[in-house]
């Protein structure tokens, strides 16, 4: 069994860690590190993340396209960018349980 002192350092280094690197830090790195490991949720958030980039490619696509000069590419880029778009929102409105479950716990943290 450890010692009552080995224990007290234990957790005033942990705290001394939080206090400075910071909360949010610790946080996404152990969010991002529990999204590599193959759970339900990992495949949401990278399918998510897909996704985003997705749109973001199309936008600067479009952004980049004349819509005076260049109609009909502008117009094929700006369907598949609303299409995009759609199914991005739509997975973006339900949060998976464990995000909620962690902001919850974040929450009563502070």
């Amino acid at each position: 069994m450890p010692s009552l002192l080995l224990v007290v350092f234990v957790l005033q280094l942990l705290i001394h860690l939080v206090n400075t690197v910071g909360a949010p830090v610790i946080n996404e790195f152990l969010w991002t590190l529990y999204n590599k490991l193959p759970t339900s949720t990992s495949a949401e958030i990278k399918s998510q993340s897909m996704l985003a980039r997705e749109v973001l490619r199309l936008k600067r696509e479009l952004n980049a396209t004349s819509a005076q000069d260049q109609f009909a590419k502008w117009a094929k880029l700006d369907r598949e960018h609303n299409r995009v778009q759609a199914k991005y929102d739509e997975k973006g409105k339900k949060p998976p349980f464990l995000w909620i479950v962690a902001t919850f716990s974040l929450y009563m943290v502070k």
